[in-house]
């Protein structure tokens, strides 16, 4: 049931996090924890860790917590159930959930409870909802290929804006397809515009690294690439989701204590959730960016 939240692509990066406890973790806190509410959502997780002395394999033992939010607006409280998940290298992981639906603009506090009273908490606002439209493009602009896309709304942060390319490359006959997928990440490319914000896709700048990606397949030419679709997809975070390095580096975050918005622990506990659509350029951008029109 709480696996819609665990598939969120916002909660990918932090449930990867090391459980390595290093010196800038003061380990008299009780607690890690990573986990996010969606609004899109009826049920939400977060994975809670045990700091101590001694780094120990994770058990399925009960974990000593009581986990629980609060919505600050009526005082709601909400326990959330433990679970127990094993990875598939044999390692366990407590991941607990509740169910309800999460009201935009509204803030829950989050604790983490030990039964000598230790614990760690945190807070997070839901973000407004977006919308994306898909702008006319134009044509008229010789040797450039840009794709506006409309990001409607005023999200207090976009952590992720994945352009992903649905492609299809040849032989030197124009022969034996092969279809690959190649994702590139916008986020920090949006312009400030009426309503919302603008992003332009460069298809001919993403078509010069696509290139280089066909032209290490033996199997196809670079020469002929067919481009299907482009789906792209916006992942909206409260404002906590402002990376401290300024961009959403995942090699940094993912390092305990880099990138923490917990009080008496680390980790990361906020709110967000991903929009998408997906559009065929016009033939005209297509071409001029470079690819084979079919």
């Amino acid at each position: 049931m709480f696996r819609v939240v665990l598939l969120t692509g916002l909660i990918v990066t932090v449930a990867a996090c090391s459980e390595t406890v290093d010196t800038r973790i003061p380990l008299d806190n009780p607690y890690s924890l990573y986990g996010i509410i969606n609004p899109k959502a009826d049920t939400h997780a977060v994975r809670i860790f045990e700091i101590t002395n001694n780094i120990t394999v994770i058990r399925p033992d009960p974990l000593d917590a009581t986990v629980m939010t609060t919505q600050l607006s009526n005082g709601k409280t909400l326990i959330w159930r433990d679970s127990v998940i094993q990875l598939e290298n044999g390692n366990y992981r407590h991941v607990f959930w509740s169910v309800f639906q999460a009201s935009v603009a509204e803030t829950y506090h989050l604790t983490v409870k030990r039964s000598d009273g230790a614990q760690s908490e945190a807070m997070t606002t839901v973000p407004p909802p977006i919308a994306l439209e898909v702008l006319e493009p134009d044509t008229l602009r010789l040797r450039q290929a840009i794709m506006p896309l409309k990001v409607m709304g005023t999200p207090p942060a976009l952590p992720r804006i994945d352009v992903e390319y649905t492609l299809v490359g040849y032989d030197e006959a124009g022969a034996n397809p092969v279809f690959k997928s190649v994702t590139f990440n916008y986020a920090g490319l949006e312009i400030p515009d009426t309503d919302g914000s603008l992003l332009n896709i460069d298809l001919r700048e993403d078509y010069l690294k696509i290139y280089d990606v066909f032209d290490e397949d033996s199997q196809v030419s670079p020469n002929i690439i067919d481009l299907r679709e482009i789906l792209v997809t916006v992942h909206v975070g409260d404002h906590q989701w402002v990376s401290p390095v300024g961009f959403f580096d995942e090699n940094f975050l993912v390092e305990p204590g880099s990138f923490s918005n917990v009080e008496n622990g680390f980790g990361f506990f906020g709110s967000g959730y991903s929009e998408s659509i997906s559009f065929r350029p016009p033939r005209i951008l297509i071409q001029r960016a470079g690819f084979q029109v079919q």
